[in-house]
């Protein structure tokens, strides 16, 4: 694990990156609304660059929005943070340039990280959480013929999983729900990981394989 500080749109940003021996590939991984306690260290972040890591061989990066713990700056209603996150994702691709790149957000992160892919291309897009009333059908849809997997709690208070699930259908992604699972998957961490790494697989994100 090294702590970094990285060039963001108005300053410095505060990064975490794990790195897995012989990176296959890169991923960012975007904390949900910086103004309600989130940050890089929030657990489902933390979870998700961990298993981007050790079970898919991915340089993973996670970092604070501006205004967050040690990066600069102030919040931006989600404009600058699309911004910091393009930031994020074009200083770990620079270092670590083959392979493919994931791109993964939680709530508030994960509508920076829709917003963001649309700029930056990953190879898979990894939505866990999302505020439905919060994504407007428009920006989904700009989404459709991309690579795109999306996790959801069954109980979540900002998205329930079926209206997740109705929406991917509408735009033709990869979607699951974790039954019972609140927002931030409450004691689900296992169910979660389990069920979002199946969709990686389901992607195309393949595991590297293990040479005894």
């Amino acid at each position: 694990m090294l702590s970094l500080t990285l060039p963001g749109p108005v300053g410095s940003l505060e990064a975490l990156l794990r790195l897995p021996p012989n990176p296959a590939g890169a991923a960012v991984v975007a904390h949900p609304h910086s103004l309600f306690g989130g940050t890089m260290h929030t657990k489902v972040v933390h979870r998700t660059a961990k298993f981007l890591a050790e079970r898919f061989h991915l340089a993973s990066l996670r970092f604070n929005f501006r205004g967050v713990g040690a990066s600069e700056g102030i919040y931006d209603e989600g404009r600058g943070e699309t911004d910091d996150l393009v930031s994020a994702v074009r200083f770990v691709r620079e270092r670590y340039p083959a392979g493919p790149l994931a791109l993964a957000g939680f709530s508030f992160g994960s509508l920076c990280a829709a917003r963001a892919a649309l700029v930056v291309e990953p190879t898979v897009l990894l939505l866990i959480g999302v505020p439905s009333d919060r994504w407007a059908e428009e920006e989904a849809k700009a989404l459709e013929g991309r690579n795109v997997v999306w996790v959801q709690g069954g109980a979540d208070q900002f998205g329930p999983g079926q209206i997740a699930l109705d929406t991917a259908a509408r735009h033709g992604f990869r979607a699951a729900v974790v039954p019972g699972a609140d927002h931030f998957f409450t004691g689900r961490l296992d169910a979660f990981e389990k069920t979002a790494v199946g969709l990686l697989v389901e992607a195309g994100l393949a595991r590297p394989r293990i040479h005894a």
